[in-house]
């Protein structure tokens, strides 16, 4: 069942934690074993949005292994709405991997672009006209206005820790939490992509959402860690699930080796170097899918 009610706060221990922090996780992947974490968080208000206004359905972009688009097309099957995927490499097609051929059996609808081609579009961000329809595009990663909406609920007045940590794609996820954390709470941000000036990419987010002010006010409080990207997106998957198997996590879930296990592996590493104990959430944005 599709919901945010699924999301619930666990507490783990593992022996390299020998600084006696207080380490939790925010299960945003048990909110739907497809359509999980920062997924539905930035899809939800677009739903509701394209149902809003009417479109004929929605467009949205991601490259072979996106989750993006994975979720879209299982979201929007299970609310009966169209939806295109306009995929990063005009060299794929439906059957290239595990991902695509999930999308294509959902009924969504793939264009496979090339490069170029997709840089011009991947960032679109408005009712666009299709063969005399209208169709909702969300930028790549659902990185739009809606998308934001969606992440500033994420984290609740409620949750008071010293410190939270979360991997960092698009920025989106990661600007509405800093954005939603008290003045008390410092964010640690692990970026997967290599030479990812994340600050950089979260301000220019900031000002195309009209949340430059907040920003400001926030940003003194955020903290990436961009040591942590294992030589790129999707790289070294063995190594990195190896440093994960060797950390022997006293809890029950599982971690990708794309996005959230080098943004935990990160965060336990520089815990390790704070000696005073801290009380510490890590937000389990999703992505482990048995595709």
């Amino acid at each position: 069942m599709l919901s945010i009610e699924n999301s619930i706060i666990e507490s783990f221990n593992l022996p390299q934690n020998t600084r006696g922090h207080n380490l939790f996780i925010l299960r945003e992947d048990l909110i739907h074993p497809i359509i999980s974490g920062n997924k539905w968080r930035k899809l939800r208000y677009v739903i509701e949005e394209a149902k809003r206004l009417g479109v004929h359905g929605i467009v949205t972009y991601g490259g072979a292994f996106s989750n993006h688009l994975v979720a879209t097309a299982t979201v929007c099957k299970l609310h009966h709405i169209p939806c295109i995927l306009k995929v990063r490499g005009n060299e794929l097609n439906a059957n290239s991997n595990a991902y695509l051929r999930h999308c294509s059996d959902e009924g969504a609808m793939l264009e496979f672009m090339d490069r170029v081609s997709y840089s011009r579009e991947k960032l679109i961000d408005s009712v666009i006209s299709i063969e005399g329809n209208a169709w909702l595009s969300v930028p790549e990663g659902g990185a739009s206005i809606l998308g934001l909406k969606g992440c500033l609920e994420i984290i609740t007045p409620a949750m008071e820790f010293d410190i939270i940590a979360l991997a960092q794609g698009t920025t989106t996820t990661s600007l509405g939490v800093l954005l939603s954390t008290t003045a008390n709470t410092t964010v640690w941000t692990f970026p997967v992509l290599k030479g990812f000036d994340a600050s950089m990419e979260m301000e220019q987010l900031a000002h195309k959402f009209e949340v430059y002010a907040a920003w400001e006010k926030a940003k003194q409080r955020l903290v990436c860690f961009e040591e942590y990207h294992f030589s790129g997106y999707g790289k070294q998957r063995e190594l990195v699930n190896q440093q994960i198997q060797a950390l022997n996590i006293q809890g029950a879930f599982a971690l990708d080796p794309v996005y959230t296990a080098k943004a935990f592996i990160g965060m336990i590493s520089e815990l390790q170097k704070i000696e005073e104990p801290k009380r510490v959430l890590f937000i389990h944005t999703g992505g482990v899918l048995s595709l």
